[in-house]
């Protein structure tokens, strides 16, 4: 079953209504202590330079690259979507972790975690950008491989918050939904252009 930009923009906005309730009421607690125990043995070294990929400069930096390689692709519309859906989501992103304003496991400026927990950046920032470009790759038929390395990339960045004890898996689910939204807005927008 194939599903329309604005079905999943309203599941991703229920859903993440959904998931902020129960970390606002504190219902997360046993899930996210699983999945945190879940990925303890994995070295932390790695991943202290795996998150690097998903800090606001990386994002923000490799979003206007994004755009100037769609440009010279000659591709304006997925230029701007890329760097619009990118930026745009960190900065929402940045206004909902006020809004909730929930602490950290752990704060550590070295590890670009010094904000609120809920929702995580790191997450909706790679989703934005490596997930956004893994899909407009999918769509245009291009290297599989390519659409694998950015699938891995979303999921290493975003499970190293949990790993480096500054994020809880919630957040990152939050994260996630956040930039799934967007995405998907950012889908609805372009075809209601081009109808």
């Amino acid at each position: 079953m194939k599903y329309t930009p604005m079905q999943v923009v309203i599941a991703g906005t229920i859903a993440y209504v959904i998931v902020s309730v129960f970390v606002v009421l504190g219902a997360v607690g046993p899930m996210n202590t699983f999945v945190y125990e879940l990925l303890q043995p994995l070295p932390d070294r790695v991943f202290a330079y795996v998150t690097e990929l998903g800090s606001a400069q990386v994002i923000v930096g490799l979003s206007i690259l994004g755009l100037l390689f769609w440009f010279w692709r000659g591709d304006r519309v997925e230029a701007w979507r890329l760097a619009l859906v990118g930026i745009g989501t960190l900065l929402f992103t940045q206004v909902l972790k006020l809004v909730y304003g929930i602490d950290r496991p752990l704060i550590d400026a070295s590890l670009d975690a010094t904000t609120y927990s809920f929702p995580s950046g790191h997450a909706s920032g790679s989703l934005a950008l490596y997930g956004l470009t893994a899909y407009v790759l999918y769509r245009k038929g291009q290297s599989t491989f390519a659409i694998f390395v950015l699938i891995c990339l979303v999921l290493a960045v975003s499970l190293s918050r949990v790993v480096l004890n500054v994020h809880y898996f919630s957040d990152v689910i939050g994260g996630w939904l956040v930039a799934l939204t967007m995405i998907a807005l950012s889908e609805w927008v372009i075809r209601r252009k081009t109808v």
